[in-house]
């Protein structure tokens, strides 16, 4: 049996239309699995370096975190 990973980016009408008729076609199918990826977004990706590399605020409490956030 052979695997595929197929990337479908489902922003436009065409590739709207492909990922419904391969869902479609999948349905009731045992041979045919759809299995999404949950794949973070560019904002969340930074955010994430920017956590990683220590770019965070520290705060005692939740009053210490606005005053900090207000600055």
């Amino acid at each position: 049996m052979a695997a595929y990973t197929v990337i479908i980016n489902p922003r436009t009408n065409k590739t709207k239309h492909l990922l419904a008729l391969i869902r479609e076609m999948a349905k009731g199918e045992k041979y045919i699995t759809i299995e999404p990826e949950n794949v973070p977004n560019e904002e969340t990706l930074r955010a994430i370096e920017e956590v990683e590399s220590g770019k965070v605020t520290r705060a005692k409490n939740v009053d210490d975190l606005f005053r900090r956030l207000n600055k």
